[in-house]
């Protein structure tokens, strides 16, 4: 006990031991915060690989959709001009009448 009266007896160590709990504090959050980092790295890695494998899930079922329509129109499931105007390759209503195109345009929800 006595010692301890000593140490903390002096200004100087008392500011000491309050530098040393903050320096391990600090040390401690800055431990936690990479062990934070790097699970969230991790989890940005798992989440594109996911996004490229549905991408390309995507892109082949487009393909084959596209493939039924143009084989054979009449046993598709959706025809040939719908798929284009679902993929933005062809604008139906443009063809139709132009004020009709710019009311569509207007109403139409993009997905990107």
């Amino acid at each position: 006990m006595e010692a301890v009266l000593r140490v903390l007896g002096k200004k100087d160590n008392v500011i000491h031991l309050l530098l040393l709990g903050t320096f391990a504090a600090l040390g401690v959050r800055s431990f936690k915060q990479h062990k934070e980092i790097e699970a969230l790295e991790a989890e940005k890695t798992s989440l594109r690989s996911a996004n490229t494998a549905m991408a390309s899930a995507l892109w082949a079922w487009r393909e084959h959709l596209f493939g039924l329509a143009e084989a054979d129109p009449s046993a598709s499931p959706i025809s040939l001009a719908r798929l284009r105007a679902i993929y933005g390759e062809d604008d139906p209503a443009a063809a139709d009448d132009p004020g009709t195109a710019e009311a569509a345009a207007e109403e139409s929800i993009t997905i990107a």
